[in-house]
């Protein structure tokens, strides 16, 4: 509050407006600094995401952005940046000046995303939808779907952060995409890179045209055909980062491009950051299905010991990854339907799963979020349905009045979709859903998304 009123040039409950800072009490008084209320939680209007991993250590915050709207001039939408031990470590470049230059940081290129056919995104709205938000014990998830590219018929993410027994994170990123001829994941980190381990590297010679945009601006270029999944490790302070590329790769491409942020002061002459693309090619309409894990972590050994694409339907897009720590295993499951499949040990009729093993391979906690069945073993987590579908007969601020009630029987719910975004909920009663925080945008239809939440 104490920053908002330096910026405001005056007392904040005479100055501003009530959504000045998000959305703020407009009674809001400064007595003694107070630290703010940091949770897990999806913005609605700017269709923005956080994951915070409940009470990980070193400020942990994962975003994801959906937004396309107003004069954001990046073209990034469904875009990550991850901070993790005090670090920035996978980082959004540019601010709110960007480089005059502007090319760098307005590009898709200089994000973490899938790049399509070397271009920035092009398509005139880039609107996104939300798909899935959840949060089960030491779990959280988003998904969402964009029109990002005019060539392709799908562009999606959903990205899982996951907690560590030592209150560290690891996050899950798959990524579907469809259309065009070439794809790039990219993906850089602040710091330094001090390994690729699975790549052997040699100069990229010749002209490529797809690459010709990211050769404007990377320097040093380097191609490899890995073999394995390859792993890259970044150091930023204290920090390290490993990025695990776990899906099939045609090529990886490695290069330094500008760390400049903005056109002020230093910035202009900001070392370089060593960038990788993940490179899938086809004759025509590439599909892609990356499926990557990003590990932070402080101490001298990653806390993940290996990790590995579990299962993968190349006709869905369904994915599985098992990650294997010091004291237990967990697998993190994705799919666009309710479709049963088996991955290794588990098997999955739904959108998204996590289940994390013991030693001993005992269930230790499960989530399931727009399913109908997770099973491991003996164990068994089932629902009625994944989802329940609502017509709207009004919305009224906070309030969204159903054309008929809902059942009494309704299965676990935290969370609503409606108008491409979502929201929490804060009560259900009778035909009456209430919110919380934000207005609901106008929508016909709604859909409460239903989980199973278990904890040995």
């Amino acid at each position: 509050a104490r920053c908002a009123e330096s910026e405001c040039r005056g007392e904040l409950a005479e100055v501003g407006g009530e959504y000045a800072l998000w959305h703020r009490d407009p009674d809001l008084r400064v007595d003694e600094p107070t630290p703010l209320p940091l949770c897990t939680e999806f913005f609605p209007a700017w269709k923005v995401g956080v994951l915070r991993a409940d009470k990980a250590h070193g400020h942990t915050a994962f975003y994801f952005n959906g937004s396309a709207v107003g004069n954001h001039r990046h073209t990034d939408t469904l875009g990550i940046s991850y901070i993790a031990h005090h670090n920035e470590l996978a980082a959004d470049r540019g601010y709110i000046w960007d480089d005059p230059r502007g090319a760098w940081t307005k590009s898709t290129l200089s994000h973490h995303l899938v790049v399509v056919d070397g271009e920035k995104q092009n398509h005139p709205e880039r609107d996104s939808q939300l798909e899935l938000f959840g949060r089960g014990p030491g779990i959280e998830i988003i998904q969402a779907s964009a029109h990002t590219y005019e060539q392709c018929s799908q562009y999606q993410r959903s990205c899982a952060l996951v907690q560590l027994p030592d209150g560290g994170t690891y996050a899950v990123d798959f990524f579907r995409v469809k259309g065009g001829k070439t794809h790039h994941y990219a993906f850089h980190c602040n710091g330094d890179l001090t390994g690729v381990r699975g790549a052997e590297f040699v100069a990229l010679e010749g002209e490529d045209t797809v690459l010709e945009e990211w050769l404007q601006w990377a320097t040093q270029p380097r191609v490899a055909r890995p073999q394995q999944a390859p792993i890259a490790t970044w150091q930023h302070g204290d920090a390290r980062l490993d990025l695990h590329l776990l899906s099939e790769i045609d090529r990886l491409l490695l290069a330094d491009t500008p760390g400049w942020r903005s056109c002020h002061g230093s910035q202009l002459n900001a070392p370089p950051i060593q960038q990788v693309l993940a490179e899938r090619r086809a004759v025509e309409n590439a599909v892609s299905h990356y499926a990557a894990l990003m590990v932070p972590y402080q101490r001298a050994n990653s806390p993940v010991q290996s990790a590995r694409l579990l299962g993968y339907d190349r006709e869905s897009g369904a994915m599985a990854v098992e990650v294997a720590l010091e004291n237990r295993t967990d697998y993190i499951l994705s799919a666009n339907d309710y479709t049963e499949r088996n991955y290794g040990p588990v098997a999955l009729a739904g959108r998204f799963a996590f289940l994390s093993a013991d030693v001993d391979g005992q269930p230790l906690q499960a989530y399931l979020l727009d399913g109908e069945k997770l099973s491991y073993g003996d164990a068994e987590w089932t629902l009625p349905r994944g989802r329940t579908e609502l017509s709207v007969e009004s919305i009224d601020g906070q309030t969204l009045q159903l054309a008929r009630p809902l059942p009494d029987d309704l299965p676990r719910t935290d969370f609503l979709l409606i108008g491409d975004t979502g929201y929490d909920i804060e009560s259900i009663e009778g035909d009456a859903i209430r919110v919380r925080d934000y207005p609901l945008v106008l929508g016909e239809t709604a859909a409460l998304l239903h989980e199973v939440a278990w904890l040995r």
